[in-house]
């Protein structure tokens, strides 16, 4: 609590230290839920006229440093809004939401009230509706608007899924994951679907399924078999025939019957009509209905088969032409359709006639604005539209114009529930431009001009990320990623570019890396490198000049980065990264050594290699210091804060993780290869294992809990990596087993969830260790391969909770001093095994190694390690009747201990000291 008078900051009855400025800070930042500019903030900490944002920066450092001790709950972070930079006090317990929003609901629908309440009954009766009609219908209206009223009878949200960017059907279940927040991919992405809807009263709506009918299908099926709770509501012209389905045939617009007079005032009483003449009638479209022209327009929009679009499309065209000429030429045009079709409905048919007719009677300049645009595979800006469709010689007023004159033709439509001005081609209208693009030969030429605005859009989403919170920049930029897909499937074909294919790789794999899509972005990044050596551009090898390409040295980086460090890929790139991290010290190539040194670190530490992740982390804060960027120091002491925990150094990882969290409301640049686990969750895991090493295991677990909590916030990534990394581990080896196999759960949610693979083995792992803990029975362990665990760093962990895990591989590695955090464990472990063969040379063997174990954990400051190692020794004196030495050699251990009291190791030790008395 703040209090103005005396000021102050109370938690309960205690009151927090912290200096007048900071308080004054805080208050203002607290003021107001937007919080407080830099301009703002200034002046309560210095009377110096101009902003010193590094000084502010250590202010905000100060106030989170003091917010932390007390809790994990509040903390001050850059979280700007669009018009100005601000610091925001967040509350770190607020879960995130997804991206699938519903529109904002359509106050313009004419003549469909019957159809959307049929629509909700119908949905409330069999929780699987779909609505069914050709294009151009009203399906998307009609869907959204019953979602809108059935959300209130689903508490855990409404979800719309546009499937109409979508290529392929594997494609379009991803898109259905990924808006869901999930990550999982492949085979397993129906299973994490299905994983995140069980037991949520949820609606999803899937718009557009027609050309992903199986796919649709599958997502339908996988949601309905969730559980009774979850329905789902789709559109489309064929249907899903998927389990369950319930068809709603959208009818055609009311119409008069045949030989009904109708008069002008009963006329608006007919949807067909009314929306003609509302449409028609705009102002300056220059059209009045006249009384005798009423059979006429009945005939029209007969004619029209009641289709909404079509008679949107002709209305626009009404004050041009007069209803009289306007219906001659529909009817010319419907009349020179071809025989019975086969393959269509007669009414997507007449559609499709009459996208043709209103093609023909555009201007050559919107002919080709309207099949340009069909390269979009979602929204576009008007500044979009223009670079997009504009030639070397175009005049972009022109297409300006022209492409104002086809949203009044309906041809283009505006984007609901977005942002203002932001336009998109229906999909009818999309296929059918996309047809005439390929007609006229524009595909490779518009395509490219596609990917070089995307190209700047990434880029202009880059250099925002620094200035915007997640989630804002998420809803702003994450529309891009469909017209990612497509660029980047187009700069591999034989008619595209190769070198903005890698551009485009580069640039888009932050938007899906944020988006949960790495696994995808990652197979994006891999196929671009094949591409390139199948093309004799191998990007690590060097150019005439003996340099790397800098794009080239971008990929290099992110392959590094990714941590697939175990791949034959990342093996052979190791050279160049090598190369790369030795370059002349100019600005330009100081940021490619930074990501050399990165991804070297990156590659060490994914073959379990922590010695040389030290002397990575090494040269990158040294690389670092050269930058002269705060930035690249705090990415640097990331590194070096877990290089140096994992090394054994915890005193060091500790001091240094704190110096990190002190600066963590920095926004790291995309430039820099961020970690998907904010600073503020991975630091909190380090200190919770270092404490632990360092025998405060209550301390330890408090830690691990605030990186939970942090996490919250953060990612799905960040909640694995918080209760794999540090809650469950400080359990575990706190003999805590209730509260680990309670963590168990919990990541389970989370990973099986989201689709985490990797989380997903280290919890199944520690799974096992609880369960052989209990003494339950494991069919795997009749696997000769059982304990066998590829993962070094997984095995590490592993070798300190069960002997059996002891693999040759980790003892090799701590001998060779690759590894330090679990060496005086493992030691132990060797030295227990010596023992038990109870032979002179394996006796004399095992208690050197345990001398050997208790001494470097004295030399690493982990009294946790020690106290086991002092009972591991102990117990073996008191077998060999040397109960003084014993008693002599763990008194004072435990007595250093000022907490823990109730972890087994501390229980197994005191009741060992008792029995030596």
């Amino acid at each position: 609590m703040l209090t103005a008078a005396p000021p102050g900051l109370w938690f309960g009855t205690q009151a927090v230290e912290m200096a007048h400025a900071a308080l004054e800070l805080l208050a203002t930042i607290a003021r107001s839920a937007h919080g407080a500019t830099a301009a703002q903030l200034w002046p309560l900490v210095s009377g110096e006229p101009v902003v010193d944002e590094e000084q502010l920066g250590e202010w905000v450092g100060r106030v989170n440093t003091a917010l932390g001790r007390w809790t994990p709950a509040w903390y001050v972070a850059w979280f700007p809004d669009e018009e100005e930079p601000r610091f925001v006090l967040v509350d770190a317990t607020r879960r995130s939401t997804t991206m699938a929003a519903l529109p904002a609901p359509r106050t313009d629908i004419i003549g469909r009230d019957d159809a959307i309440q049929r629509v909700v009954s119908e949905l409330r009766a069999h929780r699987f509706v779909t609505v069914l009609a050709t294009g151009g219908m009203g399906k998307t209206t009609v869907a959204l608007a019953a979602a809108h009223l059935a959300a209130s009878e689903h508490p855990d949200g409404v979800h719309f899924i546009d499937l109409a960017p979508f290529v392929d059907a594997e494609l379009a279940v991803q898109g259905v994951v990924t808006a869901l927040g999930c990550a999982a991919s492949g085979v397993e992405a129906l299973a994490a679907l299905q994983r995140w809807a069980a037991g949520r009263r949820a609606l999803f709506v899937l718009d557009s399924c027609e050309h992903v009918i199986e796919a649709a299908a599958q997502v339908t099926e996988a949601l309905l078999g969730a559980g009774p709770a979850t329905a789902v509501l789709a559109t489309s012209r064929e249907p899903l025939r998927a389990a369950g389905e319930w068809l709603y045939r959208l009818a055609p617009m009311r119409l008069p019957r045949p030989g009904e007079a109708v008069s002008a005032s009963q006329a608006l009483d007919f949807p067909a009509l009314r929306l003609f003449i509302e449409r028609a009638g705009v102002p300056d479209a220059g059209f009045v209905l006249q009384d005798a022209e009423l059979p006429l327009l009945v005939a029209l929009c007969t004619r029209l088969d009641g289709i909404a679009l079509a008679i949107e499309i002709v209305a626009a065209r009404a004050g041009a032409l007069g209803l009289a000429a306007l219906a001659r030429q529909v009817e010319q045009r419907l009349l020179q359709l071809p025989g019975p079709p086969t393959a269509a409905p007669a009414r997507h048919t007449t559609l499709f006639a009459l996208l043709d007719w209103s093609y023909q009677l555009l201007s050559p300049g919107e002919q080709q604005v309207l099949r340009r645009l069909s390269v979009f595979r979602n929204g576009f800006t008007l500044d979009a539209a223009i670079e997009v469709t504009t030639g070397p010689a175009a005049d972009a007023t022109g297409v300006q114009e022209d492409l104002l004159d086809l949203v009044a033709k309906s041809l283009v439509a505006p984007v609901r529930g977005s942002e203002p001005g932001r336009l998109r081609l229906l999909d009818t209208t999309r296929a059918y431009a996309s047809a005439r693009l390929d007609e006229a030969r524009e595909r490779d030429a518009v395509s490219r001009r596609h990917a070089l605005w995307l190209a700047s859009a990434l880029t202009e989403a880059e250099r925002r990320w620094d200035g915007m919170s997640r989630a804002q920049w998420l809803l702003r930029y994450a529309p891009l990623i469909d017209d990612s897909r497509a660029a980047l499937d187009w700069a591999f074909t034989p008619g595209g570019d190769v070198e903005l294919g890698i551009e485009l790789t580069l640039s888009s794999f932050a938007l899906g890396r944020q988006m949960l899509l790495v696994d995808e972005f990652t197979r994006r990044v891999e196929q671009t490198m094949e591409a390139l050596v199948a093309r004799g551009m191998d990007p690590a090898a060097k150019g005439a000049g003996g340099a790397i390409s800098s794009p080239h040295m971008r990929l290099i980086f992110l392959v590094g980065c990714l941590g697939t460090g175990g791949s034959a890929r990342m093996q052979a790139l190791a050279p160049a990264l090598k190369s790369l991290s030795a370059m002349a010290p100019d600005a330009t190539s100081l940021l490619h050594r930074f990501g050399a040194c990165n991804s070297m670190w990156a590659l060490s530490v994914a073959e379990g290699d922590f010695r040389s992740g030290g002397e990575w982390a090494d040269r990158l804060t040294q690389t670092a210091e050269a930058i002269a960027d705060p930035v690249a120091h705090l990415v640097a002491g990331r590194i070096q804060a877990q290089n140096l925990h994992f090394m054994g150094r915890h005193v060091e990882a500790t001091e240094m993780a704190r110096r990190v969290l002190h600066e963590a409301w920095r926004t790291i640049p995309l430039a820099y290869n961020p970690s998907p686990v904010e600073l503020r969750v991975s630091m909190r895991v380090v200190l919770a294992r270092a404490l632990w090493m360092q025998g405060l295991p209550e301390r330890a677990a408090a830690m691990a809990l605030e990186a939970m909590d942090q996490a919250r916030t953060d990612s799905p990534l960040a909640q694995c990596q918080a209760i794999v990394m540090g809650s469950m581990p400080v359990a575990l080896w706190s003999g805590l087993d209730d509260t680990a196999r309670a963590l168990a759960a919990q990541v389970t949610d989370v990973e099986t969830i989201q689709g985490f693979g990797y989380w997903l083995r280290w919890g199944k792992r520690f799974g096992d260790v609880l369960s052989l803990r209990a003494g339950s029975p494991l069919p795997a362990m009749q696997d000769a391969g059982f304990f066998d665990e590829p993962d070094e760093v997984l095995a590490d962990h592993l070798a300190t909770l069960d002997e059996r895990w002891l693999s040759p591989s980790c003892i090799q590695r701590v001998e060779a001093g690759m590894v330090g955090w679990c060496a005086p464990e493992v030691l132990r472990r060797l030295g227990e095994r010596a023992l038990h063969e109870a032979m002179p040379a394996s006796l004399a063997r095992g208690e050197a190694l345990l001398q050997r174990s208790l001494a470097l954990a004295r030399r690493q400051g982990t009294a946790a390690w020690e106290l086991r190692t002092a009972s591991s020794l102990a117990s073996h004196w008191q077998a060999r009747d040397r109960a003084q030495e014993a008693r002599a050699l763990l008194e004072p251990v435990l007595a250093r201990f000022t907490e823990g009291f109730k972890t087994a190791d501390w229980r197994a030790a005191q009741g060992l000291l008792a029995a030596l008395q």
